[in-house]
């Protein structure tokens, strides 16, 4: 026999309310189908001890978790169990469980955590989404090439060496780096993204401290750990959702204003400006994104204004650490800052002169250092995704949907991978040593389609920044602060800075080698 709807209704009152609501659970089940999956799954992992509602969170902000992960992760099993508030997480340690995610166009999208960066970093390419990261990717990607690349050369030359005479002013001192080196990097963004020259400003006058960059604060973590606010109105309602609301606005305005004046400059621009000075002329970032504007109006104002956003903003935090990080490192490391110092005085051999590309090039030492200094402290500890689809990870089936979380800071500990891991050893990243290890056991600038787009860009502005301080100043070590305190936030950050105690070359006799 056939029940038809309206029979249920006739012959119960609350019936068709029981026959929506059966319909509701129904339709709730088939959203939640991937998140209930993954609840599934992800109940039968091993990992950390959850705290109900906030799971894993707090431990999370503890400064030895990850570096516990990589210790214990033969505990928990191949795949680790993270909670994060009520979101599951899959935990990938091992490289080639990495490399099924990574390097697969199908597990591009990011998870909801990075749409709380938005207010921060703007939505570009770091947050996009993955249809419309594809698209500005390709739009972007050409500015990162190494004939662009080089035309910003001369702006990482000039900057580093304006550093270079700031260690100077402070010889036979000690010093906390973090600032020279966070002041450095900001003058090479403020060139080479919004084409604002460090002397002179957009206007005739340095203008660092009227632009917004360095002002805002990121809450995800705040947010994190009180979980009401991750829903976005009520964010909006408290004192910190206000005042990121007004630096979103503020960022906003300010890329807006100076891209409308790019704008202008290059409808004006003197036509009898030949083809050849076109080519030696440098070009910012902003300008370049107008142009592209110009000929792909799909690529809006608004998608320039995001962009220029996250360049400046993703790019401080993570050079600015790595770049201190090393030189750190080489402070606390005489044998090796001795091997570079040796390098640098081989390719310049005395002459003055500002660095060419082919001479950050040849800094394949410090290259090397670079590269080790960004194992043991990656600046972005922390990578996440959504699969596409099912994943196999051993026994498991990691399914479609489920967020999956990446770290590059327990990885890069595997003692399997990296013997001695906490040991600073340069010499891990020669060619040949490089040539044995799997390509996805190094990933500080992420890996596969969505990799760091800015990650040439990276190395030589921190080439330029070490080598033009190593031409002119030996670093030592400061007793009582040889060691790193690792502060884990999205980017990592030492507690106490980093402190080193600079000595002119001019002064030093002989090297000093441990």
């Amino acid at each position: 026999m056939t029940i038809t709807v309206q029979q249920i209704w006739e012959q119960a009152p609350g019936g068709a309310w029981v026959y929506f609501v059966i319909l509701a659970i129904l339709y709730v089940v088939y959203i939640l189908k991937s998140y209930i999956r993954s609840v599934i799954l992800i109940s039968r992992l091993n990992g950390p001890k959850t705290v109900p509602i906030i799971g894993n969170v707090n431990c999370a902000l503890q400064e030895n978790f990850l570096y516990r992960l990589a210790n214990e992760n033969q505990l928990y099993g191949r795949v680790i169990r993270i909670w994060l508030t009520v979101v599951p997480y899959a935990m990938f340690l091992e490289p080639e469980d990495i490399q099924a995610v990574l390097s697969s166009t199908k597990h591009t999208r990011k998870v909801f955590l990075y749409k709380l960066l938005d207010n921060f970093l703007g939505k570009g390419l770091i947050t996009r989404d993955a249809k419309t990261w594809r698209v500005h990717r390709k739009f972007l990607q050409p500015a990162f090439h190494l004939h662009i690349l080089e035309k910003f050369t001369s702006t990482f030359a000039e900057c580093a060496d304006h550093l270079m005479n700031e260690f100077l002013e402070k010889n036979d001192q000690q010093i906390n780096i973090t600032t020279f080196i966070n002041d450095a990097v900001y003058d090479i963004l403020r060139e080479t993204v919004l084409g604002i020259n460090r002397m002179n400003g957009s206007s005739g006058e340095d203008t660092e401290d009227d632009l917004p960059f360095r002002k805002g604060q990121i809450m995800l973590l705040y947010r994190m750990v009180r979980p009401w606010l991750l829903i976005e109105w009520i964010y909006r309602l408290t004192k910190h959702g206000r005042q990121e609301e007004q630096q979103r606005k503020d960022l906003f305005d300010t890329c807006f204003r100076m891209m409308k004046e790019k704008r202008d400059q290059l409808r004006n621009k003197d036509p009898a400006l030949d083809e050849k000075a076109a080519r030696k002329k440098k070009i910012s970032l902003l300008e370049y994104m107008v142009e592209v504007n110009e000929k792909n109006p799909c690529f809006t104002d608004e998608d320039i204004v995001e962009e220029c956003c996250t360049f400046m903003l993703a790019g401080q935090d993570s050079v600015g650490t790595a770049t201190a990080m090393t030189l750190f490192l080489l402070a606390n490391h005489p044998e090796w800052q001795s091997k570079c110092i040796e390098e640098v005085d081989r390719i310049f051999d005395g002459d003055l002169r500002l660095p060419t590309i082919n001479d950050l090039k040849e800094m394949r030492c410090l290259e090397m250092c670079i590269k080790e200094s960004l194992r043991l402290y990656p600046s972005v500890p922390m990578i996440a995704r959504i699969l596409g689809e099912d994943v196999k990870i051993g026994k498991n089936v990691i399914p479609a949907g489920c967020s999956v979380l990446i770290s590059p800071y327990s990885t890069h500990r595997l003692p399997h991978h990296f013997p001695d891991p906490e040991a600073f050893k340069p010499d891990r990243f020669s060619p040949e040593n490089s040539e044995k290890r799997h390509p996805y056991a190094y990933i500080p600038f992420s890996a596969g389609p969505r990799n760091c787009i800015g990650y040439k860009f990276a190395m030589l502005e921190m080439k330029s920044m070490i080598s033009a301080i190593l031409r002119r100043c030996r670093l030592q070590a400061v007793p009582g602060k040889e060691e790193v305190r690792p502060k884990f936030r999205m980017t990592i950050r030492a507690q106490g800075g980093l402190w080193v105690k600079v000595i002119a070359r001019d002064q030093t006799s002989k090297p000093v080698v441990a």
